[in-house]
């Protein structure tokens, strides 16, 4: 009797806990939802209704996010979704597990968090000291699997790449925030702490030019990829800094790079006037025809986007199997040179 009293006391607690669980849970899409909701006009429900009409007309090409193989990924070279390249199988699970389920339903993650530089050289050291390069991750990305790819980036580039970790929330709330900027072209707080992050990095880069011990006959740079939702938020971030500091010179010290980008403009300046004859720092973006996320983003009303698009033939939405791997083959440089096909292994 007491054994099966003791039973009932655990699963009634077990209970609780999930129940809790559970509404923090909803209490999480429900905020996300919220923040869409508070920046609906009519203007913004028919952009977003053109999306939903564009996404069904491409629905096709959802079922080829991981590939014509969808089971290669797991175990090819330099995959992403390959085990070999976690720390251990806990970090493999939990980016897995990340990609479809919220595991802190506790708290919403509202900021972009600079992670460990990831270098791929032998040497460990820069080929490049006067220029430093970051990545911004898409959704569904867990603080391992960003590394894993700033790590090929490494590779691909021959130069030390930062994440900037773009934090996932869970599959439901991750789209709502990537709508939210991208069709109701609200300033997230995501794009707003990334904002911050790149001209404070400028500003860095400024106080380096101006010191009389630095080679100025070396390029200063500022390097940022964006995959993915990475797209939406570098539209809005460098929209953003384009209506703050157009007239500033340091934005010619900034390059923008996107891979599968769903952005479906850059830059985008929400709900302002883009300055006259502003300059745009410069960009260039990458997609395969077959990505879906791509269809809908950057190839789906390319007048929109500043910066040439380099296309090639392919499904597959993962940064390092689907695009990485193609991009160090030159295979997005058929028709014309890409300039960040120059920067490949570590040269300027």
């Amino acid at each position: 009797m007491e054994a099966i009293t003791q039973e009932r006391k655990s699963t009634g607690l077990a209970t609780k806990m999930l129940t809790y669980c559970w509404w923090k849970a909803i209490g999480k899409i429900d905020t996300s939802k919220d923040n869409l909701i508070d920046t609906l006009d009519s203007s913004k429900v028919c952009v977003f209704l053109g999306t939903v009409s564009s996404g069904l007309k491409e629905i096709h090409t959802l079922p080829k996010a991981l590939g014509d193989n969808p089971i290669e990924p797991f175990y090819g070279e330099d995959s992403e979704l390959n085990r070999k390249n976690y720390p251990n199988t806990a970090s493999y699970l939990i980016t897995l597990l990340k990609a479809a389920f919220d595991l802190s339903p506790f708290m919403i993650q509202k900021k972009i968090k600079c992670l460990s530089e990831q270098n791929y050289r032998d040497d460990n050291q820069n080929p490049t000291p006067n220029e430093k390069w970051f990545f911004i991750n898409g959704i569904c990305t867990s603080k391992d699997m960003a590394k894993e790819n700033a790590r090929m980036l490494s590779k691909v580039f021959g130069r030390p790449i930062t994440p900037l970790h773009n934090p996932t929330n869970g599959m439901l709330p991750d789209i709502f925030e990537a709508i939210t900027g991208r069709d109701f072209d609200k300033y997230t707080n995501i794009a707003r702490t990334a904002k911050n992050l790149i001209w404070d990095e400028l500003q860095q880069l400024k106080v380096h030019t101006i010191d009389k011990n630095t080679d100025t006959n070396h390029h200063h740079k500022i390097v940022v990829i964006g995959h993915s939702q990475g797209g939406i938020i570098l539209s809005n971030v460098v929209g953003k800094l384009i209506l703050e500091h157009h007239k500033d010179p340091l934005l010619n010290h900034l390059e923008v790079y996107t891979f599968a980008s769903a952005h479906d403009e850059y830059p985008s300046f929400g709900n302002q006037k883009g300055p006259s004859n502003y300059l745009s720092p410069f960009t260039e973006h990458f997609a395969n025809d077959g990505d879906f996320v791509a269809r809908l983003g950057v190839l789906h009303e390319t007048d929109k986007t500043k910066g040439n698009v380099f296309e090639k033939k392919g499904s597959g939405h993962l940064l390092n199997y689907h695009y990485l791997r193609d991009f160090l083959e030159g295979k997005y440089d058929v028709t014309q040179p890409s300039h960040l096909s120059t920067l490949r292994n570590g040269k300027r």
